[in-house]
């Protein structure tokens, strides 16, 4: 897990917002041809993926080119992954593929287990 040390905390990677996974009529719905990825929930005011103009509904198809498969993925890549780093996001938004770049900020590490 990459952290970083600030005061003695450990910090792991943040982005500001929650996914819920992807289901097959979404999927349908949106006329996207296949259900992996996951949906973005509302962004936190002032957070991170606020900043990047995610909104909520956006759809999450792969995180820096790699496909995301499950929506559990998410959260385990960004809080292995620096604060301050960018990180390339492949959205699908209104019909549309995207491309934003989220600099993630920093929270304290969970414990896992």
């Amino acid at each position: 897990m990459v952290q970083e040390t600030q005061n003695g905390k450990d910090l792991c990677g943040w982005a500001g917002v929650a996914v819920s996974p992807m289901t097959a009529a979404f999927a349908e719905s949106l006329g996207m041809a296949e259900a992996h990825g996951a949906i973005f929930d509302r962004p936190e005011p002032g957070g991170p993926a606020a900043a990047a103009n995610i909104e909520q509904g956006d759809v999450l198809t792969a995180i820096n080119g790699s496909p995301l498969m499950r929506s559990s993925d998410f959260a385990e890549i960004i809080s292995k992954t620096a604060p301050g780093t960018s990180v390339y996001l492949n959205t699908w938004r209104n019909g549309e593929a995207m491309q934003v770049t989220l600099i993630l900020g920093s929270a304290p590490c969970r414990a896992s287990g």
